[in-house]
């Protein structure tokens, strides 16, 4: 270790840092934000800024004076560009998971003041060696030059680089941008790749980039354009793994005080040893730094799933997995070491300490989902590559890794990462394409319209909607469709789809169901019973006497479409409140609004409890009792997302979009970008009511509930079937659920009576079977064997006949079949441990005895059960079953 360094553990470094910028530069010290972003176009949280980009952008002012911050914020890199995954493991300091140190600037100190900070904190505070610090600045960043110069800075020590290197581009799609300047650390030459080795020209392991200040003056669009923005921002990263390397003295992140206690504990259950082997060292450092990303993903309410960061952490918890797999580990190995990773991180981020036990039941389910799969899996892609090195070629199809994909559950990256193990490729457009056509095949199924359906529209203008602000306008027919004809005429009343140059009538899409109404020629009214719509042709299915060309007025249910746009608006104030009292790994999965309910689904790793499910209830009726204004802007994309408008993750907008804000004085309560139609206040929705919660897949939940007359109807259907009840036993209502626990409690009481008497009452006639029971030699032991059709029973009567037949017949097989009135028939069999050891197995024996009946049922080898739909020549059957021993 260098004699200039004094030794530092990760907290004191982090406390140092924080504690530099909050009292010596007045800067306000935030919390951490989540590892998933207030942000619809970035995965993860992958940077500190992420959580300030509205002051960067000046959309929101920072509320703190001056406008300054510090931070330490867990990121996550391992999904998108900025995904690290590769390199993990492989390398000495990459990992999926770290800690960013950051200060920053909205508006406020620049390169003047930031510069010199930071050279006086790496080498006053941190005690680092001027003689191995580096600079590199943006090559056109003469000004930076010249303040590192001043801060003290010999120029010879300050390089020029490019944007690839010195220029800090937006965290996602779009955002602040600019050139930056980075310190840099030299870890002695024995680490040199070279005799020529050099900062300038190498990224070898002897250097190590320590801290990043990016001076964001930029913004960047989608496109890559990029303006000036309004004030000039300062947004600094320097790595907690990295600094702490560098000030503990040792080579790797994986050494630190942060990594490797949990590296000593994968190494204890693995009885493998730490630089012993440079492949299983890999190996560990993986399942190091992969445990370490999931528990904190998994802290910040991500589950496993196949598509999002539900896809990342379940790629990223099953490259850990296959790791293990290599060591010789057994699945699950991975949940018990959750503790460790707790016991270092908890005190600085309590979520982690709060979600302990749910983090690890979340590992345990995940690992035993992969245990189904992972040999069968891993058997098929090592058939894969002898077969592909058997053939002389280099590449795994892309039918074949989705294979792996879709059946094995193994990533594409993971396929990848095996197949250059052992120098293969992964024909990845392939499975891209698979992937596709999957994904193609399920979008048609659910369509309601056929593809072919689809091509007759295609030739029809755009439809003017007007129904935003209309509920009736006149309009010409364009159009008339009957299934794949294009018609001008129909005078025979039967069904057809009429398309009109201009609409008040909304189609069905993003949830909301289409329009109904009519349609009023020459003074007569023809139904129209649905709107869909084709691209931007409107379609509606309508019955009528219709010409192309005739002049009509569209005019629509307005009393329907009033109901619909009060639950359309409730499922944004679903989505509001759930954020509230769930958090922010709330996020939309589908939503179906129409006039007389609203069903939400969203992402979620659990049940709610009635608590969750009531307060979620009240905050939305408190709303509705306010002043909440509904308004709806129509603007550009970008400006949408700045704005901080919720947006579907992985839904394709186009340039221009609605975002529908309800508000309160100023306040938002929602916003969101919607094409659909909503109500104008809150309070138009009267009354709202959850009916109920309930999982429709894993990490995904579904609220059904109704307001306005919905609403008041439910809850007085209710009203009566309680008044009905308190009537019936002559109690209050509030009396009815106490009422309903006391007869539950009495007949379950009378329930074990019957079922006792009824045991008794078999008990005696089984008493009767005793002498019909045959001895017979099985397996060399003397027994009994008693095989009879016999009258109903209840179930729990027969089984308590058969201990008891066991009990009086010592060693022995008791195979029953219990006729029922309609013919059918429940099937028993049941064997003694003598006659298991002998060879007898009641599982298989029944397996075989239903076949012949139309019947299914299986078991123990010491007991089974089944059913048969017929006891059609069930004596013969039973004769040769018992004829057999």
């Amino acid at each position: 270790m260098l004699k200039s360094i004094i030794m530092k553990t990760s907290a004191e470094i982090r406390e140092l840092f924080l504690d530099f910028f909050e009292k010596k530069h007045q800067s306000a010290r935030i919390k951490s934000s989540s590892l998933i972003p207030n942000n619809p176009t970035i995965l993860l949280t992958t940077a500190g800024m992420v959580q300030f980009v509205p002051y960067f952008l000046g959309l929101e002012t920072p509320p703190f004076d001056p406008h300054r911050a510090v931070s330490c914020q867990k990121c996550a890199r391992a999904g998108g560009k900025d995904s690290d995954i590769e390199n993990v493991g492989r390398t000495p300091r990459h990992h999926t998971f770290f800690e960013m140190l950051g200060n920053f600037s909205f508006g406020d100190y620049y390169k003047e003041e930031v510069i010199p900070w930071a050279w006086d904190f790496v080498t006053n505070y941190l005690g680092l060696d001027k003689s191995r610090l580096w600079i590199t600045v943006f090559e056109n960043d003469d000004e930076a030059i010249e303040i590192w110069k001043k801060a003290g800075v010999s120029a010879d020590r300050i390089l020029r680089k490019g944007k690839k290197d010195n220029f800090w581009g937006p965290p996602g799609a779009s955002g602040p941008c600019g050139p930056c300047s980075e310190i840099h650390y030299d870890l002695g030459e024995h680490l040199a790749c070279s005799d020529d080795c050099s900062i300038a020209t190498c990224e070898c392991d002897r250097w190590v980039e320590i801290w990043n200040l990016v001076f964001t003056e930029l913004f960047q669009d989608e496109e890559g354009n990029q303006s000036p923005l309004e004030k000039k921002n300062v947004d600094t990263g320097m790595g907690l793994e990295r600094i702490e390397m560098v000030c503990q003295g040792v080579n790797s992140t994986f050494e630190t005080d942060l990594l490797y206690p949990i590296l000593e504990e994968v190494c204890k259950i693995s009885g493998k040893k730490y630089k012993e082997n440079p492949k299983t060292d890999i190996s560990l450092r993986i399942i190091t730094d992969h445990l370490r990303c999931v528990s904190f993903m998994m802290a910040d309410g991500i589950k496993g799933s196949n598509e999002g960061r539900g896809y990342v952490l379940r790629m990223i918890l099953r490259r850990a997995l296959r790791h293990g797999y290599l060591l010789g580990l057994e699945l699950p190995f991975l949940a018990p070491l959750v503790d460790k990773v707790v016991e270092i991180y908890g005190d600085f981020y309590p979520e982690l300490k709060e979600n302990q036990e749910k983090i690890k039941a979340l590992f345990l389910e995940e690992e035993e989902r992969f245990k189904l799969t992972l040999k069968k899996g891993w058997k098929h892609i090592e058939e894969i590559i002898a077969q592909i090195k058997a053939e002389g070629t280099d590449t795994i199809s892309g039918e074949e890794a989705f294979k792996l994909y879709d059946t094995y559950g193994f990533p594409m990256e993971l396929t990848r990462e095996i197949g250059q193990e052992q120098g293969l490729k992964v024909d990845e457009d392939g499975f891209k394409n698979c992937m596709q056509e999957q994904k193609e095949r399920a979008r048609a199924s659910a369509q309601k319209t056929s593809v072919a359906n689809d091509i007759v529209y295609v030739d029809y203008p755009e439809t003017d909607f007007v129904g935003y602000s209309e509920d009736e306008c006149d309009a010409t027919i364009v159009g008339l469709v009957r299934g794949l004809n294009k018609l001008t005429e129909v005078e025979d009343d039967e069904p057809v789809d009429l398309i009109l140059d201009k609409t008040p009538f909304y189609a069905e899409c993003g949830g909301q169901v289409g329009d109904t109404g009519v349609i009023i020629v020459n003074d007569n009214e023809y139904p129209v019973f649905n709107t869909f719509k084709v691209q931007k042709t409107y379609v509606h299915q309508a019955n009528g006497n219709f010409k192309v060309g005739d002049k009509v007025t569209a005019k629509i249910d307005a009393k329907r479409r009033r109901l619909v746009e009060k639950h359309h608006s409730l499922a944004h104030f679903l989505q509001a409140a759930l954020i509230k009292v769930l958090g922010d790994e709330v996020h939309q999965a589908g939503s179906q609004v129409e006039e007389n309910r609203c069903r939400y689904d969203f992402s979620f790793g659990r049940a709610m409890t009635d608590i969750e499910i009531n307060k979620v209830e009240d905050i939305i009726n408190s709303w509705i009792l306010e002043e909440i204004t509904q308004h709806t802007d129509v603007m550009k994309l970008e400006e949408a997302k700045k704005s901080g408008a919720i947006a579907l993750f992985d839904e394709k907008y186009e340039d221009d979009v609605r975002v529908v804000c309800f508000e309160q004085n100023g306040k938002i309560i929602s916003k969101e970008l919607c094409g659909g139609t909503h109500t104008s206040e809150s309070k138009n929705l009267g009354l709202v009511k959850i009916i109920s919660e309930s999982a429709i897949s894993q990490g995904t939940r579904r609220i059904e509930a109704v307001c306005s007359k919905s609403a008041f109807d439910y809850l007085a259907e209710r009203y009566r079937e309680i008044e009905k009840i308190s009537k019936k036993y002559k109690i209050r209502f509030n009396e009815v659920d106490e009422k309903i626990s006391t007869l539950q409690a009495q007949n379950h009481e009378l329930t074990e009576k019957i079922g006792a008497m009824e045991a008794e009452n078999a008990k005696s006639q089984f008493n009767t079977f005793l002498s019909r029971a045959r001895d017979v030699e099985f397996g060399g032991i003397s027994a009994k064997v008693f095989v009879s059709l016999i009258e109903e029973f209840p179930q729990n009567a027969i089984k308590a006949g058969i201990e008891l037949l066991h009990s009086k017949l010592g060693d022995s097989f008791v195979f029953l079949v219990s006729k029922k009135a309609d013919g059918s028939a429940i099937v028993f069999a049941s064997a003694t441990d003598g006659m298991v050891k002998a060879g007898i197995n009641s599982g298989k024996i029944l397996s075989e005895f239903v076949k012949n009946l139309e019947g299914r049922g299986g078991g123990r080898p010491n007991a089974a059960q089944g059913t048969i739909k017929t006891t059609e020549n069930i004596e013969k059957y039973l004769k040769e079953l018992e004829e057999s021993f």
